[in-house]
């Protein structure tokens, strides 16, 4: 068992599953974009490779994600989070830095075109975390990721992931 700098109890087992949610600051819908989700995707999928961890299932809703996943050996959960958090952060910041640069036409144009001022992407500190304690709590854990669009009337299950699908982190 560790603890987490804020003193929130962090418990740490080898071989758990946890349930993650984390929240954008001020909980702002930058996941409304698209690109902010693939962006948010593509460093999940190289955190995966880097870390060595494994993942159940995930969900991006407009302000906030849901993870499912089951750490290696080699690094915890928080580490595993700080690590997507910062990277995010970082990506996601560069796009809105450039949304406003008339000459980056590729990647760019696609927020330019909405003419939406963003404010600096940050995470909402710290994150929540919920150990999977037997296979219903888990199977009751993917369904909540399942019927997220549903609870927060979403249009469509968009950026929702449940399963052994190898198409891990693609859009749904």
């Amino acid at each position: 068992m560790g603890l987490h700098k804020n003193s929130q109890k962090r418990i740490y087992s080898p071989g758990a599953i946890y349930f993650i949610t984390t929240n954008t600051e001020n909980r702002y819908p930058f996941f409304a974009e698209d690109i902010f989700c693939e962006i948010f995707l593509s460093d999940l999928q190289i955190c995966l490779e880097l870390k060595k961890f494994e993942i159940l299932g995930y969900k991006i809703n407009p302000d906030h994600v849901h993870l499912l996943i089951k750490p290696g050996i080699e690094y915890n959960y928080s580490q595993i989070i700080q690590n997507l958090k910062r990277t995010s952060s970082l990506h996601i910041n560069e796009i809105i830095q450039h949304a406003n640069d008339p000459e980056c036409t590729n990647i760019y144009s696609r927020i330019q075109e909405k003419s939406r001022p963003f404010p600096r992407f940050k995470w909402q500190k710290s994150f929540h975390d919920h150990i999977i304690r037997n296979n219903r709590d888990l199977q009751n854990h993917l369904r909540y990721i399942q019927i997220q669009w549903l609870k927060h009337e979403l249009e469509e299950n968009k950026w929702c992931f449940t399963g052994t699908d190898s198409r891990l982190l693609g859009k749904r």
